[in-house]
Order: C-alpha cells, then structure tokens, then sequence
C-alpha cells in the first residue's frame, strides 16, 4: 500500500533520515517504508508499525518478525502521539492530558482490529492512527492480573 507523502516525510523525519536496520543515512528518494511488524504476520498499518528502510535491508528483511517488535511499536506509538499524528477521536479528552498518560503505556495487550496499548491504569483502543476508546483499568483487579 502507498504511504501517502505526508506520512512518509513524518516518518523520515522522526527517524532521523537512517535506516533502521542498517544505520545508512538516506535521500528521500531512497527511502523504503518497512512494516516492523509484518503486515503477513498481523502488523497493522499504523504510523506506529513503519519504521525507515533502504530498500536493500527491506527486501532482506522479508517478514521476519523481529524480537523487540513491541517495545519498537510502543516507542512510536508514544512518539506519534506526542507528535500529534495520533488524536483522539471522539473521546473527551484533551490533547495535552492524552499525551501524558500515553507516556505510561508499557504494554501491547492485543494486535488485531484495533492494536490495545496498556497503561497501569488505562487501555488505548487504537485503529487508523485514531485512539477511538479509552478504558480505565479496574484498580481492584489489578494485582491479580499482573
């Protein structure tokens, strides 16, 4: 799928025009958009799972899912949102407040229809760079869940 133009420079921005696999700095004309987690393997297409490729290291790449693949997704998961290229939509509540409780997410709780991030207290219900629901985690639950 065609990355439309706009996230693609967001993105070679936010990784400092390198790629991700093989540290070579890049034109934007070399670049390759890779889905960290495999798009054959589950991987949404979310800003958060497409990190910057040279086209070699793509291509090598294949679908291999790599072992760090949601630490990585939580990392720009939280970036996006800082960035403001992940919004809420429709929930109430302010940009500014999602943006600190998104920094306690530490967990992906579920990929599929919407990709679930987790908070000690909230999860994140996210699908096409939107945060469509938040749900508060139960307090009195908690320390038999962890």
């Amino acid at each position: 799928m065609k990355r439309k133009k706009a996230e693609k420079q967001y993105i070679y921005e936010r990784d400092n025009r390198i790629c991700s696999f093989c540290g070579k700095e890049l034109l934007f004309k070399q670049v390759s958009l890779d889905h960290y987690l495999p798009k054959s393997k589950g991987g949404p297409d979310e800003t958060f799972n497409f990190v910057l490729s040279c086209r070699k290291c793509n291509k090598m790449k294949k679908n291999h899912v790599p072992k760090n693949y949601k630490e990585v997704m939580i990392d720009l998961f939280k970036r996006a949102v800082e960035d403001g290229k992940i919004v809420g939509a429709g929930i109430k509540i302010k940009q500014r407040e999602l943006k600190e409780i998104i920094q306690e997410v530490y967990k992906i709780e579920n990929i599929g229809e919407y990709t679930v991030f987790q908070s000690k207290d909230h999860r994140f219900y996210v699908k096409q760079n939107k945060i469509y629901k938040i749900v508060r985690v139960d307090t009195k639950y908690r320390e038999e869940e962890w």
